[in-house]
């Protein structure tokens, strides 16, 4: 992997004594040592999958999910059929057929249906979809096994599985994979332990891992084309998804296609018929996304978009942090880079002026740890708060204001009123502070605003680009970059401690948000807020009682031929080694599974790689 060398120097301008500053080497060690662990490549829990057998999809990547919690890899495909010389299945075709098989080799229980000599008896052909030209590519191979997929329900979901060469970060595996409509998943593909087994190592905080070397650097605002058609284009780092302006957008479901007019900058209209990639669902409306070839600067690439009419918008393509996961890291600072050729990551080695963050940080305020993230469109800090006093005294003018911590408890700080800044109609106080980094302190003027009540409860810093005087980059495929080190290596099956209870768990890079399992769950109000009760209780014998807020209710996906089903979420301390924090974890029954608790991306994004080759890496079995 291409050595980057990000150095940050902050320094103190204003302050004539001001400390030493050491060099920022941090971001350089954080991807050295996610190069390779022990011969094994390390994945981001989002990547690129090739397939070097498929002549038509040469050099094209698809993303997939790399979930240790999987032990199949499942690809999206398209008419399935099912063909054998077999006597026994004849007259049988589609779900019948593949349920006869699975009796026939008996495939839950035994591995015959694997081990037969003659694999060439049972054929499977089926349809890949080219990504951008919407071709169907026909594929025809052995049936090698069929995969019985645990319901959510009862009984077994039966897939067939087929051996297909994938490609990730230059690994190419022999992959068992399981044929499935995935249409309504974000990925066309699952990566489990098929492909992962002697071969990777997985960080759950990381999305695009391998594509960070490649990554070119852009502004905030670019300027960009879709064939002739010029674009403005704008970055968010809290949309997952980018929006490209259309008009007259018409859906052909059944040819999976999608017509459209797109309009530049300069208001030329051109139509254009595009493949459908697939509906992108929100609360109310659904959206039709495909790929489309955007050229910015010397680079062009397939970015996949959702259509939407932002006549309102002063850019016509928005991209979202799924597009600037896969290509760019942003210049906070800067506009319109793609006029020159853009730079890459690694064109920065020796600037040692620069400093990278990711869309979310825990900073360090006067003390106290505080949410933060960046925001191109204000020069001065912002430090939002929930309530700003100002008094005058003895001393001169003082502003009393009040701050929730990254862990929810209140503070209550004093500063001198140093100026105010008019901001459209608003008038915001501007404070000294001293704001800690890794290897940094700053002394910097930062300004106040009170937050609307929909907003987070917790106080967010909004980081300007003049919070140093280098270039201020954001990466948004991770999150708290400025906490990254060395991550600590463990098993797909570690040992918990949670309340004096110890037991083991699974650790699922698969999975968003982590799992237990719960009995005699009850909900009733108290103070206005929604509140749960319920059981905990596992194989080695521990059974405990909680009561828990209620933090919000989780919608889950069901698989093919399943209900969505909804589960609470609440918030509980665990630990892991040296680990130790509060995360929130969804509530449901597991009766079903081994284990009574997954660890799932919203605990292992912390500094956590996760073997899907050994188990208790990281602790000792009990």
């Amino acid at each position: 992997m291409t050595s980057l060398r990000l150095l940050t120097t902050l320094c103190l301008a204003a302050f004539a004594a001001s400390p030493a500053m050491a060099k920022n080497t941090q971001y350089e060690s954080i991807i050295e040592s996610r190069a390779e662990i022990d011969n094994k490549v390390v994945l981001g829990r989002t990547e690129l999958v090739y397939f070097p057998a498929i002549d038509s999809l040469d050099n094209i990547g698809l993303p997939a999910k790399i979930d240790t919690g999987a032990d199949s890899t499942s690809i999206h495909a398209e008419n399935i059929t099912i063909t054998t010389s077999e006597p026994v299945f004849k007259g049988l075709e589609g779900e019948e057929l593949l349920d006869a098989i699975a009796v026939e080799y008996d495939a839950l229980g035994s591995t015959q249906l694997r081990d037969r000599e003659d694999k060439t008896n049972i054929m499977v052909s089926f349809d890949i979809r080219h990504p951008y030209s919407g071709e169907l590519i026909r594929l025809e191979k052995p049936l090698f096994r069929l995969a019985m997929i645990k319901s959510r329900g009862d009984g077994h979901l039966a897939r067939p599985v087929v051996n297909l060469d994938l490609t990730i970060a230059g690994k190419t595996v022999p992959t068992e994979v399981n044929l499935a409509n995935r249409e309504r998943f974000s990925t066309p593909i699952l990566i489990g332990k098929t492909f992962l087994r002697n071969t990777a190592w997985v960080d759950a905080g990381f999305d695009y891992l391998q594509a960070q070397p490649d990554a070119k650097i852009i502004g905030r605002k670019e300027h960009a084309s879709i064939g002739t058609l010029p674009l403005e284009v704008s970055t968010s780092f809290d949309s997952r998804y980018s929006i490209l302006h259309a008009l007259d957008i018409k859906v052909d479901e059944k040819q999976k296609t999608v017509s459209f007019t797109l309009e530049g900058r300069d208001k030329t209209r051109q139509t254009m018929t595009a493949p459908l990639s697939r509906m992108l669902r929100f609360s109310n409306v659904q959206r039709p996304m495909v790929y489309l070839p955007v050229k910015l600067g010397d680079s062009e690439q397939y970015i996949q978009v959702y259509l939407k009419d932002r006549t309102k918008n002063h850019s016509q393509l928005r991209l979202g942090t799924e597009a600037l996961n896969q290509y760019f890291v942003v210049n906070l600072g800067a506009s319109y880079l793609g006029k020159s050729d853009l730079a890459p990551i690694s064109s920065m080695a020796k600037d040692d002026s620069i400093l990278m963050i990711s869309g979310e940080e825990t900073i360090k305020i006067d003390g106290v740890n505080l949410n933060a993230g960046p925001s191109g469109i204000i020069k001065t800090p912002l430090l939002k708060v929930s309530q700003i006093d100002e008094q005058r005294t003895e001393y001169g003018r003082m502003i009393q204001y009040t701050i929730t911590d990254a862990n929810g408890k209140t503070h209550k700080i004093d500063k001198p009123l140093k100026r105010k800044i008019r901001v459209g109609d608003q008038v915001r106080p501007v404070v000294g502070t001293e704001i800690s980094l890794p290897s940094s302190l700053l002394l910097r003027d930062i300004a106040l605003e009170t937050s609307e009540q929909n907003n987070s409860p917790y106080s967010q810093l909004e980081i300007s680009p003049d919070l140093i005087p280098g270039d201020l980059l954001v990466n948004t495929r991770t999150t708290q970059l400025l906490d990254k080190h060395s991550p600590t290596q463990a098993g797909y099956i570690e040992q918990l401690n949670m309340d004096s209870m110890q037991f083991p768990v699974k650790l699922d890079t698969g999975a968003d948000v982590s799992s237990m399992h719960a009995t005699d769950i009850k909900t009733f109000t108290d103070n206005g807020k929604e509140m749960v009760t319920f059981t905990y209780s596992n194989h080695q014998g521990n059974e405990k009682t909680y009561t828990r807020e209620v933090v919000k209710t989780m919608r889950i996906k069901a698989r093919a031929g399943e209900k969505p089903s909804s589960r609470y979420v609440v918030k509980m301390t665990v630990k892991l080694g040296n680990t130790e924090t509060e995360i929130n974890v969804n509530l449901r029954d597991r009766s079903r599974f081994e284990y009574s608790m997954i660890l799932g991306k919203n605990f292992l994004k912390n500094n956590i790689v996760v073997s899907s080759d050994a188990q208790f890496i990281l602790t000792n079995k009990k």
